[in-house]
Protein backbone atom coordinates (compact mmCIF):
# COMPACT_ATOMS: atom_id res chain seq x y z
CA UNK A 1 0.00 0.00 0.00
CA UNK A 2 1.48 3.34 -1.04
CA UNK A 3 1.61 6.29 1.29
CA UNK A 4 -0.75 9.16 0.49
CA UNK A 5 1.10 12.48 0.37
CA UNK A 6 -0.82 15.44 1.76
CA UNK A 7 -0.95 18.26 -0.78
CA UNK A 8 -1.33 21.64 0.95
CA UNK A 9 -3.34 23.27 -1.84
CA UNK A 10 -5.10 25.64 0.56
CA UNK A 11 -1.80 27.02 1.86
CA UNK A 12 -0.46 27.39 -1.68
CA UNK A 13 -3.61 29.23 -2.75
CA UNK A 14 -3.31 31.57 0.26
CA UNK A 15 0.37 32.41 -0.41
CA UNK A 16 -0.42 33.14 -4.06
CA UNK A 17 -3.47 35.24 -3.11
CA UNK A 18 -1.23 37.40 -0.90
CA UNK A 19 0.77 38.13 -4.09
CA UNK A 20 -2.41 38.92 -6.07
CA UNK A 21 -1.94 35.72 -8.07
CA UNK A 22 -4.60 33.08 -8.44
CA UNK A 23 -4.78 29.35 -8.85
CA UNK A 24 -6.64 28.89 -12.12
CA UNK A 25 -6.64 25.09 -12.19
CA UNK A 26 -5.37 22.25 -10.03
CA UNK A 27 -5.08 18.64 -11.20
CA UNK A 28 -3.36 15.75 -9.44
CA UNK A 29 0.14 17.03 -8.55
CA UNK A 30 -0.05 20.20 -10.71
CA UNK A 31 -1.26 23.69 -9.83
CA UNK A 32 -1.66 26.16 -12.69
CA UNK A 33 -1.15 29.76 -11.59
CA UNK A 34 -2.30 33.00 -13.19
CA UNK A 35 -3.89 31.54 -16.34
CA UNK A 36 -1.03 29.08 -16.84
CA UNK A 37 1.81 31.62 -16.63
CA UNK A 38 3.31 29.42 -13.91
CA UNK A 39 2.95 25.83 -12.83
CA UNK A 40 3.65 24.50 -9.34
CA UNK A 41 4.25 20.78 -9.00
CA UNK A 42 4.00 18.85 -5.75
CA UNK A 43 6.83 16.47 -4.87
CA UNK A 44 6.93 13.51 -2.47
CA UNK A 45 7.50 15.97 0.40
CA UNK A 46 4.55 18.32 1.12
CA UNK A 47 6.77 21.35 1.81
CA UNK A 48 8.97 20.87 -1.27
CA UNK A 49 7.56 22.13 -4.56
CA UNK A 50 8.77 22.78 -8.10
CA UNK A 51 8.06 25.97 -10.03
CA UNK A 52 7.88 26.00 -13.82
CA UNK A 53 7.39 29.02 -16.07
CA UNK A 54 5.34 28.94 -19.25
CA UNK A 55 7.73 29.15 -22.21
CA UNK A 56 5.50 31.83 -23.77
CA UNK A 57 6.07 34.29 -20.91
CA UNK A 58 8.39 37.27 -21.36
CA UNK A 59 11.57 36.08 -19.57
CA UNK A 60 12.32 39.33 -17.69
CA UNK A 61 8.79 39.64 -16.32
CA UNK A 62 8.52 35.93 -15.55
CA UNK A 63 11.85 35.90 -13.69
CA UNK A 64 10.84 38.90 -11.58
CA UNK A 65 7.50 37.36 -10.62
CA UNK A 66 9.08 33.92 -10.06
CA UNK A 67 11.60 35.46 -7.64
CA UNK A 68 8.75 37.07 -5.70
CA UNK A 69 6.88 33.75 -5.61
CA UNK A 70 9.93 31.83 -4.38
CA UNK A 71 10.57 34.35 -1.58
CA UNK A 72 6.93 34.31 -0.46
CA UNK A 73 6.87 30.52 -0.36
CA UNK A 74 10.14 30.48 1.58
CA UNK A 75 8.61 32.79 4.21
CA UNK A 76 5.59 30.45 4.38
CA UNK A 77 7.80 27.43 5.11
CA UNK A 78 8.01 25.91 1.63
CA UNK A 79 11.04 25.08 -0.48
CA UNK A 80 10.01 26.15 -3.99
CA UNK A 81 12.62 25.18 -6.57
CA UNK A 82 12.66 26.96 -9.95
CA UNK A 83 12.75 23.94 -12.25
CA UNK A 84 12.61 25.27 -15.81
CA UNK A 85 9.92 25.92 -18.35
CA UNK A 86 6.92 24.14 -19.75
CA UNK A 87 4.73 24.35 -22.82
CA UNK A 88 1.02 23.76 -23.04
CA UNK A 89 -0.67 23.06 -26.36
CA UNK A 90 -3.99 21.72 -27.55
CA UNK A 91 -4.16 18.38 -29.34
CA UNK A 92 -6.45 17.64 -32.28
CA UNK A 93 -8.86 15.80 -29.96
CA UNK A 94 -9.25 18.88 -27.71
CA UNK A 95 -7.07 17.40 -24.95
CA UNK A 96 -4.06 19.33 -23.70
CA UNK A 97 -0.43 18.41 -24.13
CA UNK A 98 1.97 19.42 -21.35
CA UNK A 99 5.72 19.22 -21.95
CA UNK A 100 8.46 20.08 -19.48
CA UNK A 101 11.76 21.53 -20.64
CA UNK A 102 14.76 19.97 -18.95
CA UNK A 103 16.57 23.29 -18.95
CA UNK A 104 17.11 25.35 -15.83
CA UNK A 105 15.06 28.51 -15.40
CA UNK A 106 16.65 31.42 -17.23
Amino acid sequence: MSEVIEKPLGKITAVLADLDLEVTYAYDDLVFVQHSAFLIQFTQKPNELKLFTNSECIPEEANEIASTIVLAFDKAGFALEPSGKYTLSQNDDDTLNLEFCGCAAE
